[in-house]
């Protein structure tokens, strides 16, 4: 009975999961959780047991097995320990992965995530409007929006963040959602003019974001749908976009040029920031100084021409992972991602042209990964569990069209 229950309660945790994806962390916890839960409860009937795929096991569990150890030999191993608790969410792979029955169940889902992006995105434009206008505004309007009124009026340009707490993990959100509405477009899958609304409006608010590594992870993905689908035209809309938006002096204009500025501030501190995870590395080259290490030990391998005295992250993800889990650490990671790539690229191969929709899935999924990696090489989004846990969701798709093509063998985990 108790697995019934879990099959019946898994399509209402999908649908709530990919709308909790784009609105609230809290949310997304509590619904990975019990879509985990789901999992091992299903997975005590020999059926569910054949039909289990765990693909990227090898990487993701010795991922795991590293962190661990970099743990245990830490300076505070509990913290570091408690810190390195944090891969099981890994496993939300493969919790969502089973929880879907098939493809046409993955673009049902998607149709809700679409419709929660479009509301956030419109919700990041009133937003951007009541923190930039001098229209006199109640003060509920301003707990309504998130936004302190008094604050953002006078602290400007204001960064949209829709419903998240700070922009960084809207803008990796919206990266990815962009990533998979437009290969529906490239690959041109059925209905994909329904999926043109969302795209625009997570476009703008993209821009409104004004995240720099989020747009060069966007351009990264883009540039992965034009190469597998070998539509051009795909990104001549864009480039009138931004061609119209860097004609009108904005904050938008700025924060773009200063990319190209190498005097620019915040590169400078990235710089300084990539420095002192280097000298961590060099004292702990293996292993690294734990999971946990940089918000703890920062201020001991400071940059002298560094700005900041404490931080979190070092603002890139293999700078992050090698400072705190070592060479052994960053390579298990690394290895997760070519694995990935393996995989579905190798999907995506086998897909005949007459299968765009699947087709879209795939190519999506392989352009959202690249732009997570691109926005990773400039933030640590690795540790941003909205932005990672949606990643995950996104990396399940080639292997449920998969699954379609070829039922797996019994007892195969890949």
């Amino acid at each position: 009975m108790l697995t019934a229950f879990a099959d019946r309660a898994r399509p209402v945790l999908l649908v709530v999961l990919l709308a909790a994806l784009a609105t609230s962390i809290t949310a997304i916890q509590i619904v990975a959780a019990l879509l985990g839960l789901a999992l091992l409860v299903r997975l005590r009937a020999p059926a569910a047991r054949r039909r289990f795929r765990a693909p990227l096991a090898a990487p993701v569990l010795a991922f795991a097995a590293v962190s661990l150890a970099s743990a245990v030999g830490a300076r505070e191993p509990w913290d570091a320990l408690d810190r390195a608790l944090g891969v099981v969410w890994l496993a939300l792979l493969w919790a969502v992965l089973d929880a879907f029955q098939d493809a046409a169940h993955v673009r049902r889902a998607l149709g809700v995530f679409f419709a929660a992006v479009a509301v956030a995105s419109t919700y990041a434009l009133v937003q951007t409007w009541a923190c930039t206008t001098s229209v006199p505004l109640p003060d509920w309007a301003g707990a309504l929006l998130k936004v302190r009124l008094e604050h953002c009026r006078v602290t400007q340009p204001f960064r949209a963040k829709g419903f998240f707490s700070i922009y960084m993990t809207f803008a990796g959100t919206l990266t990815v959602a962009l990533a998979l509405a437009l290969a529906r477009l490239a690959q041109g899958a059925g209905g994909a003019w329904r999926a043109l609304p969302p795209t625009v409006l997570a476009l703008v608010a993209l821009g409104l974001t004004l995240v720099r590594s989020a747009w060069l992870g966007c351009a990264a993905a883009i540039g992965l749908l034009v190469v597998l689908s070998r539509r051009l035209a795909l990104v001549l809309p864009i480039v009138g976009a931004i061609v119209v938006a860097l004609s009108v002096h904005s904050p938008f204009q700025a924060r773009l040029f200063s990319t190209l500025d190498p005097t620019e501030s915040t590169a400078r501190e990235r710089l300084h920031l990539w420095r002192a995870g280097g000298r961590m590395l060099r004292e702990a080259p293996l292993l690294g100084l734990g999971p946990g290490a940089v918000r703890r030990h920062y201020p001991e391998y400071k940059d002298p021409e560094g700005v900041r005295t404490h931080t979190s992250h070092l603002h890139n993800n293999l700078v992050q992972i090698a400072a705190e889990r070592g060479l052994l650490g960053l390579a298990a990671w690394l290895w997760i991602w070519v694995a990935f790539y393996r995989r579905a690229a190798g999907i995506y191969r086998a897909l005949p042209r007459a299968r765009a929709d699947d087709r879209a899935l795939v190519a999506g999924s392989l352009a959202a990964v690249t732009g997570f990696l691109v926005m990773g090489l400039f933030e640590y989004n690795f540790g941003d569990a909205e932005v990672l846990d949606l990643v995950l969701v996104v990396m399940a798709f080639p292997f449920v069209v998969a699954r379609d093509a070829a039922p797996a063998a019994p007892g195969t985990v890949a």
